[in-house]
């Protein structure tokens, strides 16, 4: 996989977060999912990737407490607690870093198509891509901690 793929999800995860959530976030080190330990998350959005050239997925995942404090800021009221209707927000935010990323790829040839997001929640999430190919975690830092993005992709090679 190409490492200029990713760089337009980074690049709209920071965009993203500063203008919508109004807090910085700093990429970490990128890393294999399972060659590190599963970090813990309590809500995630999925989306799946369709193109001309790949199919694959893309999942933002949360830890409860970084989640909160986003929909805080982005939303301008304090939140304890992730309710069906604060949920959306994984969703819209995944939905605004994917097409971000989208526009930035698809001049260069690789013609993704839009999906509509699902959300889980839970207790200690575990993610599952539906590709045999390797999930390339994108990990992130806030000053109320860590969150990541994986991103699963099968087909021909990424240009």
């Amino acid at each position: 996989m190409d490492v200029q793929f990713f760089k337009p999800f980074v690049d709209g995860t920071l965009k993203v977060f500063e203008i919508q959530c109004k807090m910085k976030a700093a990429p970490i080190k990128p890393f294999i999912k399972g060659t590190h330990p599963q970090p813990s998350f309590e809500i995630a959005a999925s989306i799946g990737l369709t193109s001309s050239a790949f199919t694959g997925s893309i999942t933002l995942c949360f830890p409860k407490e970084v989640y909160l404090a986003l929909m805080s800021n982005m939303l301008g009221e304090p939140y304890t607690a992730i309710t069906d209707e604060l949920s959306d927000g994984a969703a819209e935010l995944l939905n605004m870093i994917f097409g971000s990323a989208k526009v930035a790829l698809n001049p260069k040839g690789y013609n993704i198509q839009m999906a509509i997001p699902s959300i889980i929640r839970g207790e200690n999430l575990k993610t599952t891509h539906f590709t045999r190919q390797q999930v390339i975690v994108l990990p992130f830092e806030t000053e109320k901690g860590e969150f990541h993005i994986e991103i699963s992709t099968e087909g021909a090679s990424l240009k």
